[in-house]
């Protein structure tokens, strides 16, 4: 009675043909590669994860941008009193979720924030909206929509025509003829 490993002892390596040794190495560099393409896939997701997990820009972190403009613009400490405080659902128990809706316009991401705001004197509804362009997040506006009578808009900021006339084609007005009306 021989065990498997003292047959495996006594066998002796035979002598690879030329043909042989090109089958195993090809074998070697496909695995190789497949180890290799693995591992980039990994890291290309945890790229991604980690890059999600600690991007600057979140619902809260807008919040507390926005909040802090919206302190600081006269109008709006004018018109909704003083001790400015922002809060997200107010039908929340916390009142701590803040509504954010992320969404793709043409390949572009953007993020829409939604919490409320209330001073001494009234209250509204924050509409924060951002776009990601090459350089980073960029504020396209922030508004703030009085609840109430009188009904009333206040724009905090608005970079609408800034931020998204990069999306726009550069055209050379000069090639085209203008005729003059009589």
């Amino acid at each position: 009675n021989v065990s498997v490993f003292e047959r495996l002892r006594k066998e002796e390596p035979t002598a690879l043909t030329t043909t042989q040794k090109v089958v195993e190495g090809t074998k070697t560099t496909f695995n190789l590669f497949v180890i290799i393409g693995g591992l980039g896939v990994i890291l290309y997701l945890g790229y991604m994860v980690m890059s999600e997990f600690f991007s600057k820009v979140s619902p809260s972190s807008v919040f507390k941008m926005a909040m802090k403009k919206i302190e600081n613009d006269d109008r709006a400490t004018t018109i909704l009193g003083n001790s400015i405080k922002g809060y997200g659902d107010p039908h929340s128990r916390t009142r701590k979720r803040l509504e954010h809706q992320p969404y793709e316009v043409a390949g572009v991401d953007y993020l829409r924030v939604v919490f409320h705001v209330e001073g001494s004197k009234r209250h509204g509804v924050v509409h924060c909206d951002l776009k990601k362009t090459s350089s980073g997040w960029k504020t396209r506006y922030i508004t703030i929509v009085l609840d109430g009578f009188p009904q009333g808009r206040i724009s905090i900021e608005d970079n609408r025509l800034e931020v998204d006339s990069d999306d726009l084609p550069d055209i050379d007005y000069s090639q085209f003829e203008m005729e003059e009306s009589e």
